[in-house]
């Protein structure tokens, strides 16, 4: 009668909320129970609950009442009913994702690589169309430029005689420097009608034959003087051939426009077959069949004009030697007034400076 009492106040003291025997209250939600009993007395259904608790603890671990359930605990079991549903399609979907980020970041990086190639192409043939159109020309530039190497056969003749003519240099200041303004030589310039004929007391030279170019290298022989003119920047040259009225003598002027004086300098020693530290060199002759100026005695004299260098050259036809003669030194020094063109640019240069 006792115990069928005590399993009726154990059903029904069971605190609201639980429906069947498995969600059985937590330790503190008994303890609340059991405080609306006296403190005096303890029910048979407390003390039963509490020997089933001892004697099978991890049933009350496995109790918790479902308004207690953990949201994280939802959430997961959420996200596993969703992800077996979906079974692999979620790794398909970050492959799908990964594969096309792969193919965009390729096409970047391809696009950028042509655009780098075209503009190095781009550079590439701008290079080409300079050294081909500058280079190939015969233009000389600072420090480096074209060498344009003498004919095959062509003579090495070296004057016997040689005088390299370094005073002058006050006179010849004001043109130092060449300008940036000045133009290359030309025929007219230098072959015009004052230096078609020169005459000294009773001596007088023709001109035959000239030329003026833009190659300064093709105008000489020997790598170390064709090397100095490019490092001088020479940007044209002048050549012409005089004869007296008989024949029997013959001299060429030849005049090279240099940067400056200091350049000019490094030619003329270049120029100098007495210097045993410099490798053999010297003017072509513009005419080969004179054989004064190919082969046999010839003298020469070498001045510094400011930015100019002129070269002097005198022989006999028939390339003897002169003896006693003076006539040989008498052309040689007429030929000098062949060099009218550089003193008319001094008087220019000194009249702008004034």
């Amino acid at each position: 009668m006792f115990r069928n009492r005590g399993k009726r106040a154990e059903r029904t003291e069971r605190p609201q909320g639980y429906e069947d025997a498995g969600d059985a209250p937590s330790p503190e939600q008994q303890a609340e129970a059991a405080g609306e009993h006296s403190s005096g007395d303890t029910p048979v259904s407390s003390r039963r609950e509490r020997s089933r608790r001892e004697e099978n603890p991890r049933a009350t671990r496995r109790a918790a009442p479902r308004s207690g359930v953990d949201p994280v605990s939802r959430f997961s079991a959420s996200a596993l009913r969703r992800v077996s549903v979906l079974g692999d399609r979620p790794n398909q979907m970050v492959n799908s994702l990964a594969e096309q980020s792969l193919r965009r970041r390729g096409s970047v990086v391809l696009g950028t690589l042509l655009s780098l190639s075209g503009v190095a192409l781009l550079a590439l043939l701008g290079v080409l169309v300079y050294q081909f159109v500058f280079l190939s020309s015969g233009h000389e530039t600072e420090g480096t430029g074209k060498i344009v190497d003498p004919p095959s056969g062509h003579p090495t003749l070296v004057p016997d005689m040689y005088q390299g003519d370094g005073s002058g240099q006050e006179l010849f200041a004001p043109i130092e420097e060449r300008g940036d303004e000045a133009t290359p030589l030309t025929e007219k310039e230098v072959f015009g009608s004052d230096t078609e004929e020169l005459d000294l007391d009773n001596s007088t030279l023709t001109l035959q034959d000239s030329e003026v170019g833009d190659t300064c290298t093709a105008m000489v022989w020997g790598e170390d003087l064709q090397q100095a003119l490019v490092d001088g920047t020479c940007t044209s040259s002048a050549r012409g051939v005089y004869q007296d009225p008989d024949g029997e003598y013959v001299t060429q002027f030849t005049l090279f426009d240099l940067d400056d004086s200091s350049s000019a300098g490094e030619v003329a020693a270049e120029l100098d077959p007495t210097d045993q530290e410099t490798e053999p060199g010297f003017v072509l002759p513009l005419n080969q069949e004179i054989e004064g100026l190919n082969s046999g005695y010839s003298q020469a004299t070498t001045q510094v004009m400011g930015h100019y260098l002129a070269v002097f050259w005198t022989a006999r036809v028939d390339g003897e030697e002169p003896g006693d003669d003076e006539t040989l030194a008498t052309f040689n020094v007429l030929t000098m007034d062949a060099a009218v063109s550089v003193y008319e640019e001094l008087s220019r240069t000194k009249e702008a400076q004034s």
